[in-house]
């Protein structure tokens, strides 16, 4: 996914820029703080087993100060709405990259 995301960014940075400024203004758009948006964004990725989504936003959330207790929370909250095969998968990722 990184090679492919590098690609699009360098083939299309006009877009790539356009996708940037709406996240960045939809990011800022309400009184969340940075690691709540970052773990709503990890259930999401799990939600819709996007697992390049879900590896730069347990990244993200790990900046903005996220535990991995809170990482793993948001993974399990999606349980409802995704399934729990979604969820399994999710946790997995994250062990990797929660060592």
């Amino acid at each position: 996914m990184p090679k492919t995301l590098d690609n699009f960014k360098k083939d299309f940075p006009e877009p790539w820029a356009a996708y940037e400024e709406l996240r960045n203004v939809c990011d800022q758009a309400g009184p969340l703080d940075a690691k709540t948006i970052q773990l709503i964004k990890i259930g999401i990725s799990v939600a819709m087993e996007h697992e390049g989504g879900l590896v730069a936003h347990i990244s993200q959330a790990k900046k903005a100060g996220a535990q991995p207790n809170e990482i793993y929370h948001a993974i399990l909250l999606a349980t409802g709405l995704a399934g729990f095969p979604a969820v399994l998968a999710g946790i997995g990722t994250a062990r990797s990259y929660l060592k």
